[in-house]
């Protein structure tokens, strides 16, 4: 059999596939106890919304890509992350709503939690399908004839503190520390964690530096990119800040100094040292 029909054969199948297991586990977190419960109870969050995702992929009729597309073997990957949020909020808002309405048993207590769950990372993947849509390199708006001499990117980095929100509260969660570490991993899990995470990925995606032999230009933003345009011999400093954990990893925050008193901070850069070196101005460094 050729890999396309195996392909096809999968991708008819996986949604039947991951809705039965979804309901294996929601049946194993209804019918078990303690630890293992929690157990079946986090796999029906993973495959109740990836099941529906595969539905809403199937439904849509992807993957079919134009010939370019399917001659370079391309993935629509903003078109999958959109359809996975749909999928991770249908999967949230359902959940709720039956929680709420068989609230006192033990089935609407499972999908109420379920349901909680599932609200941030759907907020997350939304957002970041939103993100992407807008987001673009520095190099494709330069002007016609313009030569790109160095651009530098917003580091990973910038996911940390949202990594850090996340650790904590699952330490507070499985921690004993009873109700008031619950009710503080909710309040970091369902308020703190989506905006942050949703902060670094604005970030991640609109900020970023580009120097041509005339220019320099700043983006930054989370939701909205901003693009300041600024001329070389403008600028006279560029500062670099970086902290114990930017110099381990490679990223800190920049700053330019223009001779016209303006300046510009632009924060969890990677590699802000060549940047600052081959904008040829004075270099500061701070601690």
């Amino acid at each position: 059999m050729s890999r396309e029909p195996q392909d096809r054969a999968v991708y008819r199948w996986a949604p039947a596939g991951l809705g039965a297991a979804a309901l294996v586990a929601l049946l194993g977190a209804l019918v078990v106890r303690g630890e293992v419960s929690l157990a079946f109870l986090s796999l029906f969050v993973v495959l109740l919304p990836a099941a529906l995702a595969a539905s809403l992929l199937r439904w849509s009729r992807w993957p079919q890509p134009d010939e370019r597309r399917q001659h370079e073997g391309r993935v629509d990957w903003r078109r999958v992350l959109v359809l996975c949020g749909v999928g991770l909020l249908i999967a949230a808002l359902v959940t709720l709503v039956l929680g709420v309405a068989w609230s006192g048993g033990r089935l609407g207590n499972v999908l109420l939690v379920a349901g909680v769950l599932l609200m941030p990372p759907a907020a997350i993947v939304a957002a970041l399908g939103w993100l992407l849509g807008r987001a673009h390199r520095l190099a494709e708006g330069l002007r016609p004839g313009e030569r790109l001499e160095i651009e530098a990117r917003e580091h990973w980095g910038v996911f940390l503190p949202a990594t850090g929100v996340l650790g904590l509260a699952l330490l507070l969660a499985l921690g004993p520390f009873g109700v008031i570490g619950y009710s503080a991993a909710g309040v970091l899990y369902l308020l703190l964690l989506p905006a942050t995470a949703v902060r670094a990925l604005g970030a991640f995606l609109n900020t970023g530096l580009a120097l041509t032999p005339d220019h320099v230009l700043v983006a930054r933003g989370v939701f909205r990119r901003r693009v300041e345009r600024l001329t070389r011999t403008d600028v006279m400093a560029c500062g670099v800040n970086a902290g114990w954990t930017g110099r381990l990893l490679g990223f800190g925050t920049l700053n330019l100094i223009c001779d016209s008193g303006r300046s510009f901070s632009v924060r969890g850069i990677a590699d802000p040292d060549t940047f600052c070196e081959r904008l040829g101005v004075l270099e500061l460094h701070e601690d």
